[in-house]
């Protein structure tokens, strides 16, 4: 039922999403019937547009059917390709009102992806974004409203990824950063959606910072990888920390990923287990 509402989602934002492109989705599962799911269609329109709408979804709940406990996010992104090297990237992400928050979040910036072979190194590419994510919250951390009926808060924010091949193995980083919060945030309000880059869970809260690494090993037909993020929330001066691991297997032109997904590895009483599955394949 959820893999039939994202490609819905994906169809809707993308009315050309029949021509040529690239379909992946990925999804994990936790304990107490935590699920996460993620999607996108990458469409490239021989114009120098290329159309990436987006859509995600997370409960935490145990029920199997909980729409009031769930939350959507649904994204358009648009690159332009100003020369062969250099593209534009625009993007917007709207979270509709769903148990007590909603946002939206737009950005722009450039990539860089020059060609390029030096001492094994190959394949470069640089992407750099800033933008603003405006969040509003209606409960507590508990789900009570808030006395004062909403808090408000704004981000603006700088993101940045490069990756290139160096000899056998694909190296990724990525690090992103809140210049600003407008609001201080009270003790007891969070926020329902905060992205971790390279991990498909979804986690709660105001990220102030974060960065992480990525390495693979590609070969034809099985890649592994593994995956380091350490991050800040804005009302916490302690450091945070995720590691994933898994598999990339090429079938029939289509790529299937499994993998492990572990938030706090070194602290049992916050320590989260996520199994994640992902497909991407060309249509």
């Amino acid at each position: 039922m959820r893999f039939k509402t994202a490609l819905v989602s994906l169809l809707l934002l993308c009315p050309c999403a029949l021509c040529y492109g690239q379909l992946r989705f990925a999804s994990v599962g936790g304990e107490k019937g935590y699920s996460a799911m993620r999607a996108d269609y990458k469409a490239d329109l021989d114009n120098g547009f290329v159309l990436i709408p987006k859509y995600g979804y997370y409960r935490m709940s145990d029920k199997e059917v909980d729409e009031e406990g769930s939350t959507s996010r649904y994204g358009l992104e648009v690159q332009y390709e100003l020369m062969e090297s250099l593209h534009f990237l625009t993007e917007v992400t709207l979270q509709p009102q769903a148990v007590g928050y909603e946002a939206i979040l737009y950005q722009g910036g450039l990539a860089w992806k020059p060609f390029y072979y030096w001492q094994g190194i190959k394949n470069p590419q640089l992407t750099i974004k800033t933008g603003q994510e405006r969040y509003r919250t209606y409960v507590d951390m508990n789900g009570k409203d808030l006395p004062q009926g909403s808090f408000r808060q704004n981000g603006t924010s700088i993101w940045s990824q490069a990756e290139m091949d160096i000899k056998w193995l694909h190296l990724q980083g990525a690090w992103q950063k809140v210049i600003k919060y407008s609001n201080r945030v009270p003790n007891d309000v969070t926020f329902s959606w905060a992205d971790i880059p390279y991990m498909t869970a979804v986690l709660q809260g105001y990220i102030k910072d974060c960065y992480a690494v990525r390495v693979s090993y590609p070969t034809r037909l099985i890649s592994p990888y593994a995956s380091l993020a350490r991050y800040h929330y804005q009302n916490r001066r302690q450091m945070a920390a995720a590691v994933s691991a898994g598999l990339h297997i090429l079938l029939w032109g289509i790529e299937v990923t499994g993998g492990i997904e572990v938030f706090e590895p070194r602290r049992d009483e916050r320590r989260k287990t996520y199994f994640s599955f992902a497909v991407e394949m060309p249509l």
